[in-house]
């Protein structure tokens, strides 16, 4: 193996762990924490949802920014086998998730920060499942095409300890 193969094979396994990793912390907080909103009094809501920021960004946010610097590599260090093509729209997918975020999303939380509104609420929510859930969806689908690519193609090579 390769020192390029050996970078190619950490640079891959490290996108596929942040990446799952960000899409399952996506589906959860959109499939749960923001339909939950609806649900905490006008009162309570600015500090709840002040609490709710401070922990997304540590534990979801800081990883998704982090999952762009492995996909880029991938143009250059990646498994034989997956063709520079998915890369590409695993990227595109991932920057329509990042557009949106800052476009759509962080304008809409902002306001949230200042008062409950069911109004900014179920439009989070229907921006948040057009522009990035769908895109993400898509992009784990990607995802795992190309895991399956160089699962199949591992396990189509002769085993040398046999």
């Amino acid at each position: 193996m390769t020192n390029k193969n050996k970078v190619s094979t950490v640079v891959f396994s490290v996108y596929i762990l942040l990446a799952f990793y960000v899409f399952g912390g996506g589906i959860v907080n959109s499939l749960v924490a923001y339909r939950t909103w609806r649900a905490v009094g006008a009162n309570e809501f600015p500090k709840f949802h002040q609490i709710d920021s401070t922990l997304i960004i540590p534990l979801f946010v800081v990883f998704f920014f982090l999952s762009f610097i492995p996909q880029i590599l991938l143009f250059w260090f990646r498994p034989m086998v997956i063709p520079k093509w998915l890369v590409l729209l695993a990227l595109f997918f991932n920057l329509i998730t990042l557009v949106s975020t800052i476009t759509i999303q962080i304008p809409i939380q902002v306001e949230l920060d200042k008062k409950f509104s069911l109004e900014l609420i179920e439009r989070l929510i229907s921006t948040d499942f057009i522009y990035r859930r769908i895109p993400m969806l898509l992009m784990a689908i990607i995802n795992f095409i190309m895991l399956y690519k160089v699962v199949n193609h591992s396990n189509n090579q002769p085993n040398p300890s046999t």
